[in-house]
């Protein structure tokens, strides 16, 4: 996610709509929904639902990108995680979306 293409907006940590750098699950969601649930649902406050697709990026710098580091913490504990592996892979295509995108502007610039 470090090298998201320029048509998507720079924004620092302190700016960011996301802030991965400082990812945690609350206590409550925890104990009512588990780890995994847990996790789920702050991946679902940060980068939004995923209902009709995988996320679409509204930025890149350092409040996405350690979203990769999270997701590589939370799958060492949960290994056999679909929801988490469905995340990861939904986040490739996210990225891969944000490329073509990225083509088409300069296609029609």
């Amino acid at each position: 996610l470090n090298g998201l293409p320029d048509s998507l907006p720079f924004r620092g940590s302190a700016e960011s709509d996301y802030g991965f750098d400082f990812f945690g699950i609350r206590d409550e969601d925890g104990e009512d929904l588990g780890l995994e649930g847990a996790v789920n649902r702050q991946l679902e406050v940060q980068l939004g639902h995923r209902n009709n697709g995988p996320v679409k990026f509204k930025e890149r710098g350092p409040g996405l990108s350690p979203v990769v580091t999270v997701l590589e913490n939370y799958l060492k504990d949960l290994p056999g995680s679909v929801i988490l592996m469905k995340w990861l892979d939904d986040l490739i295509c996210s990225a891969q979306q944000a490329f073509e995108n990225a083509k088409r502007i300069e296609y029609y610039e």
